[in-house]
């Protein structure tokens, strides 16, 4: 499944109807703060290399095979219907900046190898043709989530197939949303608890995986 990592404050607003943009849309729209330069010119070549000429109506998903997701983005698991994304998600071998580094793409004529994206229904083959070489005979069944997604120290230590979805996002499109880290503050509870009780009232799924 594509997995969204969010905040409280980004689902509560989802739940009244706002669409969740990716990054280039949430710019031009004020909705959200520039990037340190050269973090944000980096995305810029990224992206542009990546998904040129649509680049700006991407947004970047998790392929989780358990429903986790990359918590260092937000303390709130989506998970998303696949029906609301089969026909306009594809998926990568691993987080697009990585990718754009494995093979050089920064050099003006350089162009990737190829077999390291696939359609949504083709995600299976790119996984088995991602993870095989990471495979032992004496690994068992419950260590291979754990390779499909990995959440690390740091951001720059997650490890996952990215998945690249067209358009923005509503709330329609979500079949669970998942609190799987504690919240700090008092407002970002309030926010929480506002978001699921408008989502749950529209059929939503919803957990709390921080309860005791």
């Amino acid at each position: 499944m594509a997995t969204i990592n969010v905040s409280p404050v980004m689902l509560a607003k989802m739940s009244l109807g706002e669409h969740y943009l990716g990054y280039h849309r949430a710019l031009e729209q004020g909705l959200r703060f520039k990037a340190e330069d050269i973090y944000h010119s980096h995305r810029l070549a990224v992206d542009a290399k990546i998904h040129p000429g649509y680049e700006k109506d991407i947004i970047d998903a998790a392929l989780s095979p358990d429903g986790r997701g990359l918590t260092g983005y937000g303390e709130i698991t989506l998970r998303l219907r696949e029906d609301a994304v089969e026909r306009r998600a594809s998926v990568l071998r691993e987080n697009a900046f990585d990718f754009y580094e494995r093979y050089d793409l920064g050099k003006r004529d350089a162009q990737e190898a190829l077999g390291w994206r696939a359609v949504w229904a083709d995600r299976v083959r790119l996984g088995v043709a991602h993870l095989a070489a990471a495979l032992t005979p004496a690994m068992s069944a419950g260590a291979l989530p754990g390779l499909m997604l990995s959440v690390g120290a740091t951001r720059r230590e997650d490890r996952y197939i990215e998945v690249h979805i067209f358009d923005p996002l509503r709330w329609q499109i979500l079949a669970r949303a998942t609190l799987d880290r504690p919240l700090a503050d008092a407002d970002a509870r309030e926010e929480w608890d506002m978001a699921r009780q408008h989502l749950a009232r529209r059929g939503v799924a919803i957990e709390d995986h921080t309860a005791p």
